[in-house]
């Protein structure tokens, strides 16, 4: 049931924290919290102040990852995020699906990809745009 949870709201789920950005069609549209403890860095990931962190009941140095996914939501509401926070986490969210749709986005695959091949869509499409072969390096 999403009634209870609206805008802002940081909900506690079984393994992680997340905020609720919205409602649609009885879903809740979650942006899920990245633990500090990891140290990969996504460009969609929103750092929160640690009076952020506390106003929400989150821990310090926590991030928001401001990739949205719907979820019917039956959790408890710990905490709320300013409205500060809430406009820099919805500018975020814009930014990552512009950044998205200018890419492209990545085709879904049924099988995971081969550890021979990696990268092999992002390969292709780089010969099929370009009439030479450049080799593709990633940090």
């Amino acid at each position: 049931m999403t009634q209870s949870i609206c805008y802002a709201d940081v909900v506690r789920l079984s393994r992680t924290d997340s905020v609720c950005v919205g409602v649609h069609a009885g879903q809740a549209l979650l942006c899920f919290m990245v633990p500090p403890a990891e140290n990969t860095r996504h460009r969609a990931d929103v750092s929160l102040s640690w009076c952020e962190s506390a106003q929400a009941n989150l821990p310090p140095d926590v991030r928001v990852r401001c990739v949205v996914q719907a979820r019917q939501v039956r959790a408890p509401v710990v905490g709320q995020l300013p409205p500060s926070t809430m406009q820099r986490i919805h500018a975020t969210i814009m930014r990552e699906r512009t950044s998205q749709t200018a890419e492209g986005g990545w085709p879904r695959r049924s099988t995971p990809h081969s550890k021979s091949a990696p990268h092999a869509c992002l390969q292709k499409n780089i010969r099929s745009q370009h009439a030479r072969t450049r080799s593709v390096h990633y940090a």
